[in-house]
C-alpha cells in the first residue's frame, strides 16, 4: 500500500458499482453489483511508519471494449489534520500520490483526506485516528516448495511463509491488519530489449540500416550504485480478537513471500491495529477477493468506505482513507541455493561492446528511486 492497494486493486481492471438497499447505508454488506464506467475509487493510507503512506485514485472506464481501472494524474491530494488545520501536500509518483517521506501520523491526532481532480471534482473523508499498535513478540518464517496456488502461474509455487505471535490485550476490542515491504538488491538498474541500447536516460533503437554488426536483442546495465527492488503484499490479511480476547495467538501467518527471485530478501512486516469500521471494511474486502480466485480476476465488487463528494452527496465514491498505527519487524531471508526454479525469468547480463552498438558504449544506469525502488539503503540490510 506504501502499501496494501497499489499492490492490489491498482492491477484489477474493473471496478463495480455497490447497490444498497438502503440509502446512506455505509457498513459494508452482502450487496448486488453491476458495472458502470466513470466510478471514482480512492485507497488511502496514512501511517506513523515514514514512507507507508500513500493515495491512489483512479476510475472505472473502458478501452478497446475491455474494462479499465485508470489512475488519474493532476489531483491536488492532501492530507489534513485536525483541529489546528496542519495541510500536507502529497506529489504524483508513479500510480499514486505520496506525502514527504518523513510524514507519520501520531497516535490519537485526526487526520482526514481530501483530494480535488484535475476536472474539479472533490472527495473528502470522515476524520481518523490511529490507536495504540500491538507488539509483535515473534516472527517465524517457512519456506515451501508449494506454498500457494497462483493463477499467473496455473501452479503451486513456492516461497516462504512469515507467521506472527502476539499478546491480545484484555477487555479491549482490537483488530489487526498486516501488511509488509520487501527489498532485493538489484544487479541491473535498466534492459533494453528489441535491438535497443541505454542512452540519455531512456531506451534508444538505432538505426537498423546503421554499419556494423547487428544488435543484440537486449543489453543490461548494472546500477551505478546499490539499488533495491521494493515489493508490496497482494493480499489482505486482518484478523479480529472476538474470539481471543486477553490471549496469545501463536503462529498466525500473515504474509507469503512468494519466490520470484532466488536473491536474498529484506522483509519488513507491519503489524497495525485498525478501528472496527476499518477492520470490516477490509475484513469484506478480502472475503470478496478470497472468493473471487484471487487479485488478478475482476471484483465482483469494492466497497463505500468513509468518502463522499462534498458537492454531490449522491455520487458512490468507492474506498477508504485509513490512518492507523503499527509496529513493525525485520526478517532477512537468504534464498541463494534454494532447489526451486525462481518465478521471473532470470537475466543473463549481457553488456554493450565496442564498435558493435552506436557511441558511447554504456555499461551502467542510475537507480531511480520510486514506489518499487530505492537508493536508500534499507534500515536492517546485514553489512
Amino acid at each position: 500500500m506504501p502499501t496494501l492497494f497499489p499492490r492490489i486493486l491498482g492491477g484489477i481492471p474493473v471496478i463495480f458499482l455497490l447497490l444498497w438497499s438502503l440509502a446512506g447505508c455505509t457498513d459494508p454488506v452482502d450487496p448486488e453489483f453491476s458495472y458502470r464506467e466513470g466510478l471514482v475509487y480512492i485507497d488511502a493510507f496514512a501511517s506513523n511508519d515514514p514512507g507507508a503512506s500513500y493515495v491512489q485514485v483512479f476510475e472505472s472506464g473502458e478501452s478497446f471494449g475491455r474494462q479499465t481501472n485508470e489512475f488519474l494524474e493532476g489531483a491536488d491530494v492532501r492530507f489534513i489534520r485536525s483541529p489546528d488545520g496542519r495541510e500536507v501536500v502529497l506529489f504524483e509518483s508513479g500510480d499514486r500520490y505520496l506525502p514527504p517521506a518523513d510524514f507519520a501520523v501520531r497516535i490519537g491526532e485526526q487526520w482526514q483526506l481530501r483530494v480535488e481532480l484535475a476536472d474539479g471534482r472533490r472527495y473528502f473523508s470522515t476524520a481518523e485516528s490511529p490507536v495504540a499498535p500491538v507488539p509483535i513478540r515473534e516472527v517465524s518464517v517457512s519456506y515451501d516448495p508449494q506454498l500457494v496456488f497462483a493463477e499467473d502461474y496455473d501452479r503451486e509455487v513456492p516461497g516462504h511463509r512469515l507467521s506472527v505471535t502476539f499478546s491480545d490485550p484484555a477487555g479491549e476490542e482490537n483488530y489487526y491488519f498486516w501488511q509488509f515491504r520487501s527489498y532485493e538488491q538489484l544487479v541491473y538498474c535498466h534492459i533494453c530489449y528489441n535491438y535497443s541500447v541505454y542512452r540519455d536516460g531512456e531506451c534508444f533503437t538505432p538505426d537498423p540500416d546503421r554499419p556494423g554488426p547487428p544488435l543484440k536483442e537486449y543489453y543490461t546495465y548494472s546500477c551505478e550504485d546499490a539499488c533495491w527492488q521494493i515489493r508490496y503484499n497482494d493480499r489482505v490479511e486482518v484478523y479480529s480478537d472476538e474470539f481471543s480476547d486477553g490471549t496469545t495467538t501463536t503462529g498466525l501467518p500473515v504474509a507469503d513471500i512468494l519466490l520470484y527471485q532466488k536473491r536474498n530478501v529484506l522483509v519488513k512486516l507491519q503489524q497495525y491495529t485498525l478501528g472496527r469500521d476499518a477492520y470490516r471494511y477490509y475484513k469484506t474486502l478480502k472475503d470478496l477477493v478470497d472468493n473471487n480466485s484471487g487479485f488478478n480476476a475482476p471484483l465482483p465488487a469494492a466497497l463505500l468506505g468513509n468518502l463522499y463528494n462534498p458537492d454531490n452527496p449522491d455520487e458512490y465514491v468507492l474506498g477508504r482513507f485509513t490512518a492507523a498505527a503499527q509496529v513493525s519487524q525485520d526478517v532477512f531471508i537468504e534464498r541463494i541455493g534454494l532447489e526451486e526454479a525462481q518465478l521471473e525469468d532470470r537475466i543473463v547480463g549481457q553488456a554493450e561492446e565496442y564498435g558493435s552498438v552506436p557511441p558511447p558504449v554504456t555499461s551502467s544506469a542510475p537507480c531511480i528511486s520510486g514506489p518499487y525502488r530505492t537508493a536508500v539503503e534499507p534500515q536492517g540490510w546485514p553489512e
